[in-house]
This record gives C-alpha cells, sequence and structure tokens, in this order.
C-alpha cells in the first residue's frame, strides 16, 4: 500500500531524512513537508536539501509542500484535518513525524491528528537526545464521532450567529429537538449562545469553528 510521509518542517531536513530511512520509499509514495506559510531562507534550504536527497535515492517519490498561516490556529488545524482524511480516503498509509519545526506548527499537526478522526495512523517524535516516542493510541478516541447530520447543520448555521428558533426553521426541525442539540453542543465545548440584540443566540467556539470547517458533507 503506498504512503505519506507527513513531516512538520524547520530549519534541518534530518527529521525528514531520518523518518525515511525508518519507514523506506517505494514508488508512488509520498512526502508532505507542513510549514509556515511565511518560511526563510534556512527553511528553503532545508526543503531544497530533501529535494536533492530525492532527486539521488528515490526519484519516483513526490514531494510536497503543505503550508499553513501558524498564527491562525483555527483555520490551520481544520485545513490539516482535511488533508490528514484526504489522503486515508486514498487508501494511504500515515506515518507522521513531528521531531521538527515551530513548536505552534507541531502543536497545530498534533490537535488535527487528534480531531481528525482518522485512528490507523503512525506518530512519532524523535527527542532532543535523539529517543524515539510513538504515540500508538492516541487517535482512537474520535472524540466527535457522536456528531450526525443536524449537529453538523446546526454548526454550521451557527457560524453566522443565529438563534435557536431560526436554526430549527432552517433545518426543519423541532425548536425543542435543535434546543436539546445545543445544549449537548455547548457541554461539550463546541459552542455557547449569548445574549444580541434581546434573543440569545448560538455562536461557535474555537473548538467548534474547527470541527464545521473542516467538516466533509
Amino acid at each position: 500500500m503506498k504512503k505519506t510521509i507527513v513531516v512538520t518542517l524547520g530549519y534541518s531536513e534530518w527529521p525528514v531524512v531520518s523518518s525515511l530511512l525508518k519507514h523506506g520509499l517505494e514508488k508512488g509514495d509520498k512526502i508532505t513537508a507542513v510549514v509556515p506559510s511565511k518560511t526563510d531562507a534556512r527553511s528553503q534550504s532545508a526543503i531544497n536539501e530533501i529535494k536533492n536527497f530525492l532527486s539521488k535515492f528515490a526519484t519516483d517519490v513526490e514531494l510536497e509542500i503543505f503550508s499553513v498561516n501558524v498564527h491562525d490556529f483555527d483555520k490551520a488545524v481544520s485545513q490539516l484535518m482535511k488533508f490528514i482524511r484526504k489522503e486515508k480516503e486514498e487508501g494511504r498509509n500515515l506515518y507522521v513525524n513531528l521531531s521538527g519545526g515551530m513548536r505552534v506548527l507541531i502543536l497545530e499537526v498534533f490537535t488535527a491528528l487528534i480531531l481528525s478522526g482518522v485512528t490507523d495512523l503512525v506518530a512519532e517524535l524523535v527527542t532532543e537526545d535523539k529517543s524515539e516516542v510513538v504515540f500508538p493510541s492516541l487517535w482512537s478516541l474520535n472524540l466527535f464521532s457522536y456528531l450526525d447530520r443536524l449537529d453538523f447543520q446546526i454548526l454550521s448555521l451557527a457560524s453566522n450567529e443565529q438563534n435557536i428558533i431560526a436554526i430549527a426553521k432552517a433545518v426543519r426541525k423541532p425548536v425543542s429537538t435543535v434546543y436539546r442539540r445545543v445544549v449537548a453542543m455547548e457541554k461539550n465545548g463546541l459552542v455557547r449562545t449569548v445574549k444580541k440584540d434581546r434573543m440569545r443566540k448560538v455562536v461557535l467556539t474555537p473548538l467548534g469553528r474547527i470541527i464545521s470547517d473542516s467538516h466533509v458533507s
């Protein structure tokens, strides 16, 4: 089965090379280097070193540069979740190396892995003393697997700060049904209700926005 090796990339190419040496490369495999949207000469140098390595030892392997705005945490996590799900839907094995790059970038990828719902992947971290830490089963949590189509409809409408009556009308469900769903999602930190214009409106929390934006209907 073809695989994708995802790495958080900083100023050194060694996390990428170490992953390649560990997992091996075959025709059709892909390396995805996750980088901040604003890179500098040191980052570009690391990318060039990876390209040089592949040109010598793995010409049939694709190198993809995946840029995210590390200063927009919600959007970065949402984009990464979509990418992770897409790779699995294509039937690829996923290996994720979190050993390089900015701490916020590593945290964004780590968060996306947990929230993606993808359980059969391998995430690893090589510490500063070169000892390896593997996270084998954390992804089986699948925290938001209970959300159904109605929940995602409510989340989508809440992105525009709708009141419960308006949401119920839009989804064609009783107000009581929508109210119960909103209460449950509020307890789980996905939405909150605020009083605006003499009405209580449902608004997304940062976590709710991540889950909503990353949902593929």
